[in-house]
């Protein structure tokens, strides 16, 4: 069984999956949300993968966190896929590649200081999918408004980044983006995309000579080993890579741990490459399969919480004197956190 870990307001997702290419797999992952598995008593053998790392917020992280390392207890039968703590998200991740100089461009977090050197860059969300919240900006004062906006708007500074600008055209004047899964060990790639604007989303522009290259990467891989070295650097075995090629080097826009899994709808007149590339991926996920025994469970405890606990037991407390003055009730907290800090 593989357990696929995820936000409640994400789970779309997977379920899309299931529902169209995924269904030979139905059997086999069960979707659970994160709230769901840290109420449960009993945690079963099995695969695990923690996907929407980016999506969690620092609490439920560690949360998380806290399930992988009792489900790391398990003497076997457990494969667990992406930390929740060790995973890079957006920021660490083409940080860490621009200074292995990979990426050749570089990001920083709205309030960072210094500012950008190299423009023109964009502003978007630190973890989220939405992509760039800004057109490219061109100076220094361009962005000085764009942020003044943000704020007027009363978006919060500190889950933006600003990113450089990357000109990854190629001969003919697009722009391609590749992507690729990783499952485990294996590396799947989909497809590339080909778009006129900076901002790659939809097919729109196919050829016969871009349907020969979609086909080329999807059947020959051929960035395999490169995405794999990417992947072990990021510390993350689930998910998808988004990426172009500047001078055939590969440049790192995002990995996604909770990916739309087959962007293509199964009619019966789609195309041949579609079932290539769902069959890849079908078998990735039978490869990471562990049977789940449900003999061979481990006692889900809750978090040791002390701090929390202490002041709920001081709340609790406290709220039954409610009719004492003001200055009572406050010496009675101090006098029951010091009693409970005995204990």
């Amino acid at each position: 069984m593989i357990f696929y870990l995820v936000t409640r307001n994400n789970v779309n997702v997977i379920n899309w999956y299931l529902e169209q290419w995924g269904q030979p797999l139905v059997s086999l992952i069960r979707p659970v949300y994160y709230d769901q598995i840290t109420r449960q008593r009993k945690l079963p053998s099995g695969t695990y993968i923690f996907s929407d790392i980016e999506r969690l917020s620092p609490q439920d992280a560690e949360k998380a966190a806290w399930i992988w390392t009792q489900l790391s207890q398990i003497d076997s039968g457990v494969r667990l896929l992406n930390h929740p703590l060790w995973s890079m998200c957006r920021y660490e991740l083409l940080r860490t590649l621009y200074n292995q100089n990979i990426n050749q461009f570089n990001i920083y977090r709205l309030t960072e200081d210094p500012k950008p050197q190299r423009f023109p860059v964009f502003v978007r969300g630190e973890n989220d999918h939405s992509g760039n919240q800004t057109a490219l900006l061109e100076t220094m004062e361009d962005l000085d408004h764009a942020i003044a906006e943000i704020v007027q708007q009363g978006q919060n500074r500190q889950n933006k980044v600003i990113i450089e600008f990357c000109d990854t055209r190629d001969a003919q004047g697009l722009f391609k983006k590749y992507s690729a899964f990783t499952i485990g060990e294996q590396i799947i790639p989909v497809h590339v995309r080909y778009q006129n604007n900076w901002v790659v989303k939809a097919q729109t522009l196919n050829t016969e000579a871009r349907e020969a290259e979609n086909k080329d990467y999807v059947t020959n891989n051929p960035h395999e080993q490169q995405l794999r070295e990417i992947f072990k650097t990021a510390r993350i075995q689930y998910g998808r890579i988004d990426y172009s090629l500047l001078d055939d080097q590969i440049q790192v826009w995002e990995i996604n741990t909770n990916p739309t899994i087959c962007h293509f709808s199964n009619t019966i007149d789609s195309h041949p490459l579609n079932s290539i590339v769902a069959s890849n991926l079908q078998k990735a996920f039978e490869a990471i399969n562990l049977a789940s025994n449900l003999t061979n469970v481990i006692s889900n405890h809750h978090q040791p919480t002390e701090q929390e606990d202490n002041l709920e037991f001081v709340s609790v407390v406290s709220h039954w004197f409610q009719w004492l003055p003001k200055q009572q009730q406050v010496n009675l907290r101090k006098t029951l956190r010091k009693l409970k800090s005995k204990l």
